[in-house]
């Protein structure tokens, strides 16, 4: 009789960045080597910016007192040895076999990619990475990263910078986002305006059609600014949730009339599929908003002449909203779906839908945002309870 032999592949040292850390008595001496140069420590206290030092393994051996304030911490203790990401609490930094860097979403951030360069050229490095904390439901730092390259006592170590500009770039995609969505919904109400005013000889039945598209227009507008003013609040987190019951039905059915022939995605087909009677708590703008991105997002995603399914799956404690497409997400691109400011449609003045879905779905109406890509098929949800 035959046992059949099963191989297991090994778990690889590292998804990216190199894998290895120094031993504590090697970073001892790294740290006092660092204690032991003044002016290193003055220049990291005079700086305004989180400030680090790293060994040649991207450990830290000396932070500036920024640092320790931004994590509520007494001492640097606490942080001697971790790296970059384990310090901050990226929700990453726990995915590679070895921590910080190691990992598969560790190929795409800036501040790693910056900390690499430096050490392979010897020379300064510059990049921009969105940090995802695991605290505050997933709160997103947009930070400046600048590795500079530092021998001490003979030891290769990186001075590394961190610059918080999350507003800056919080300022600069809401401010791109909002003038969009307004200009082309003020576009389209001028435009209907326009053919009553030029147009005196239209029958009084296409007046009143025009007049009903301005007023549905004009709600859109005030939609969209509301929406703003929600989403600016949800930032600072001040945004306060109000729910109310709702019949599941009736809110998808509004979101499928919204976007059953939309202007931006003709040629597609929207299906509703029968939604179960359920009634739930909830914040009907937020939840709509949600459902809404998913769908426009899908059938963007769609080519002409393809079908994007709705639907909703309810069980006894949760309702799960899903919006179906043909086609997979490619890998590098899933890495960064739900990080502010990130678009796979460039110069669109998008990429801030999948971040608002997951930040109001998950932080303010406490559910599940996510989504699965494999197979020639694309799936986006939310789960909720009850």
């Amino acid at each position: 009789m035959q046992t059949e032999t099963i191989n297991i592949e090994p778990m690889p040292e590292t998804y990216f960045a190199p894998a290895g850390r120094a031993d504590v008595i090697i970073l001892d001496k790294e740290r006092k080597a660092i204690a032991q140069a003044a002016f290193i420590e003055a220049l990291m206290q005079a700086m305004p910016d989180f400030v680090m030092v790293l060994n040649e393994h991207r450990q830290i051996v000396a932070i500036n007192q920024r640092v320790l304030a931004a994590l509520g911490l007494d001492s640097v203790t606490d942080l001697i040895g971790k790296r970059p990401g384990e310090a901050f609490g990226c929700i990453h930094a726990c995915d590679g076999p070895d921590g910080c860097g190691t990992g598969k979403n560790c190929a795409v951030c800036g501040a790693v990619l910056a900390i690499l360069e430096s050490q392979e050229t010897g020379t300064q490095a510059v990049g921009e990475c969105r940090i995802v904390v695991c605290k505050d439901g997933g709160t997103a730092l947009d930070l400046e990263a600048v590795a500079t390259p530092l021998s001490v006592a003979g030891m290769p170590m990186t001075v590394f910078a961190l610059r918080d500009i999350s507003s800056d770039k919080r300022r600069q995609v809401l401010e791109r986002v909002f003038f969009h969505d307004i200009i082309n919904t003020a576009g389209g109400i001028r435009g209907v305006a326009s053919l009553l005013l030029d147009d005196t000889s239209l029958p009084e039945e296409q007046q009143s059609t025009y007049k009903s598209w301005l007023v549905n227009l004009s709600d859109d507008l005030i939609d969209e600014i509301k929406h703003h003013q929600r989403l600016l609040a949800a930032e600072r987190g001040e945004y306060l949730v109000q729910k109310q019951e709702t019949e599941l039905a009736d809110l998808l059915t509004n979101v499928f009339r919204v976007y059953e022939h939309h202007s931006k995605t003709p040629g597609r087909k929207l299906v509703l599929e029968p939604v179960p009677p359920c009634k739930m708590l909830t914040d009907q703008p937020i939840l709509r908003r949600i459902a809404g991105n998913m769908v426009l997002n899908a059938l963007e995603a769609t080519p002409s002449g393809g079908t994007v399914h709705m639907r909703a799956v309810v069980s006894e404690k949760t309702v799960r909203i899903e919006v179906e497409n043909s086609g997979e997400i490619p890998s590098d691109v899933q890495r960064s779906i739900f990080k502010r400011s990130f678009s796979t449609k460039a110069n669109s003045g998008r990429g801030i839908g999948t971040y608002s879905m997951k930040l109001f779905g998950e932080r303010y109406l406490g559910g599940k945002v996510g989504f699965t890509s494999k197979g020639n098929q694309t799936v986006f949800y939310i789960e909720l309870n009850r």
